[in-house]
């Protein structure tokens, strides 16, 4: 179970990067970190994914409605940044406070 954990961290980890250098575009990246996080819903890691995949997810949504996804807004990309660097400090984190995972 540990093997498996520690694969799609770094799995969503390889999609934080690959963004980061314009390999995959920010829908691709919430829909890696969507899916990782739903096979950790039954913990605090889950948890704390999907809260950091929501700032992403809204700020998709809104820039998708106005119509900006070529350019984001100097304080949606600050926003995003955050939400990454956030994301990249809960993979980082040891695994043995993850509990079960679907």
């Amino acid at each position: 179970m540990m093997e498996k954990a520690q694969w799609l961290r770094e799995g969503a980890r390889q999609s934080i990067q690959k963004y980061r250098t314009g390999k995959i575009s920010l829908r691709t990246l919430i829909n890696d970190l969507d899916s990782t996080s739903s096979h950790f819903e039954a913990s605090s890691l889950g948890e704390e994914l999907r809260s950091h995949w929501w700032t992403l997810e809204e700020i998709y949504a809104v820039a998708l409605d106005r119509g900006d996804l070529e350019e984001l807004s100097r304080e949606d990309k600050l926003d995003i940044e955050e939400a990454l660097d956030a994301l990249d400090r809960v993979l980082s984190q040891r695994l043995s406070h993850v509990v079960s995972f679907v």
